[in-house]
């Protein structure tokens, strides 16, 4: 096998016979700033100026500068446009700095060696942006071939040394040589400037020049990710031209094509290609995070909507409220009979539920007044089956426990502390568990298909019941359905 072919090595043996034959010694002098010309073939950007600056006058100039004589007296830069222009800065507040040390060449190389020369320095000291090697690559393959012409040989395909000189990859070389062929000048601003991901300017560069001029038209002031700029390319390749061929109610025809390609561009992951109409669309008639860039008509519809939607929350809320206070008058109401045959004041308190607010025999006076008012209800927390501790409250009350439950009718004055059972209930319904100490309360719980559920719905629990009495009747309306889940065995059936 062949030795790989080097181009650097070629590069500087060329060099090399190039240099005058009375003296091959490198001189450093000092020469003035204002002696030194930027070569005409420097294309690299003059940034990070100040930064540069900075590290000179604190660390001095590292590396001299290469140049070559020029014409009276002058001389051009070979390697060094940055250090020099940094240098310039400097001068302007120290005289140290108006005269810097010059690497002065002596050889006769070609230009186009010189212009390589130039190219492969600046290639292997600077961290390039990618337009710049993309016109780093265009002008060594043109001096390649203009010094293959010269007699130079270069073994190989022309791309993989050009690619060498530059110091990156074949591929991606490709991929600048497509961007700089094929992505029109309105896109090749942003990319000069580094605003433009190479991934965007390469997907940009393989769509038609029509579809590059509409996306520049539409997203220019802010251009496009890679991964939004491929999923159009790919759309693209699969016939999308986003020209909607649909109408308006109104039977005109819509023309909104470009505002789809700016939503398709914006939101690649939710592309509509401009083939539903706003009006039929899902997003534009979402309550959240609605398409923002539906049409008028679609944003008045969906307005429309939105104040019937509230209409009808309001509507729903206030019935709701009636109800709920509706029921709260009656809970209160029978409450209040217990309170007053107990001769209680004004200020005693119940706990209906465990960290709720409690509320005294003034509050249940005025609620079963049907007096509620600015208060908010969520539910009714006076219900019997809402109730946390029922034993409590019937002996705040100073009646039975069944009487608060709603099992009887007769106060029983004087208390009536609950009667506890053991085992399994007899009949299906509701009852109020102890599944623990006494001074934990209980819970309540319904009793089904001889097995204990959770009160509000049909499914079974997982539970030790050490004792219990009988609960509030089932509310009225309360319909059990059966799910299909699998159920959990019982701790005393493991």
């Amino acid at each position: 096998m062949g030795r790989k072919f080097d181009i650097t090595a070629a590069f500087q043996a060329a060099v090399g016979e190039g240099v005058s034959k009375s003296d091959t010694r490198e001189q450093i002098q000092y020469i003035g700033l204002d002696r030194l010309d930027q070569d005409p073939g420097n294309f690299y950007s003059l940034d990070g100026l100040e930064e540069l600056a900075a590290n000179i006058q604190l660390c001095g100039l590292q590396q001299p500068l290469r140049v070559r004589p020029g014409e009276n007296g002058r001389y051009t830069i070979v390697s060094g446009h940055r250090r020099r222009a940094a240098l310039a800065l400097l001068s302007e507040e120290e005289q140290k700095w108006t005269a810097v040390p010059c690497i002065v060449e002596t050889d006769d190389a070609s230009p186009e060696l010189r212009e390589l020369r130039l190219i492969m320095a600046n290639s292997a000291t600077r961290v390039l942006s990618a337009a710049e090697i993309a016109r780093q690559a265009e002008e060594v393959e043109k001096l390649l071939y203009q010094l293959k012409e010269q007699g130079y040989a270069f073994p190989g395909r022309m791309r993989d040394q050009v690619a060498a000189a530059c110091k990156v990859s074949a591929p991606k070389l490709a991929r600048l040589k497509v961007i700089r062929e094929h992505l029109i000048s309105q896109w090749q601003g942003p990319f000069q400037r580094s605003a433009l991901p190479e991934q965007t300017a390469y997907a940009l560069a393989r769509m038609p020049e029509v579809l590059q001029e509409r996306l520049f038209r539409i997203c220019g002031d802010k251009p496009l990710s890679g991964g939004a700029a491929e999923r159009l390319l790919e759309a693209g390749n699969s016939g999308a031209a986003w020209a909607p061929a649909f109408s308006c109610p109104d039977g005109s025809p819509c023309r909104r094509g470009d505002a789809f390609l700016r939503h398709d561009a914006e939101h690649p992951f939710e592309l509509c290609l401009g083939e539903k109409c706003c009006l039929e669309c899902s997003q534009a008639k979402a309550s959240c995070y609605a398409c923002d860039r539906m049409c008028s008509k679609a944003r008045a519809l969906r307005k429309e909507g939105r104040e019937d939607a509230a209409r009808a929350e309001e509507e729903r809320r206030a019935e709701q409220q009636r109800k709920y206070r509706a029921d709260i008058q009656r809970s209160a109401a029978r409450l209040l009979r217990a309170a007053e045959a107990a001769g209680l004041d004004d200020g005693v308190e119940i706990q209906p539920r465990s960290y709720y607010a409690a509320v005294s025999v003034a509050e249940l006076r005025a609620y079963a007044a049907g007096e509620f008012g600015d208060k908010y209800f969520y539910n009714n927390d006076l219900a019997p089956e809402q109730l946390s501790h029922p034993e409590q409250i019937a002996r705040t009350l100073r009646c039975s426990a069944d009487y608060v439950l709603g099992l009887t009718e007769e106060l029983h004055p004087g208390g009536g502390a609950p009667v506890w059972h053991f085992g399994a209930p007899e009949a299906e319904g509701y009852y109020w568990c102890l599944t623990g100490p006494m001074s934990d309360g209980g819970r309540l719980l319904y009793w089904k298909d001889g097995r204990w559920c959770y009160a509000v719905a049909d499914l079974p629990i997982s539970v030790h019941v050490v004792c219990w009495f009988a609960g509030p009747p089932i509310p009225e309306g309360l319909t059990w359905e059966r799910q299909d889940l699998e159920e959990e065995p019982d701790e005393d059936e493991e």
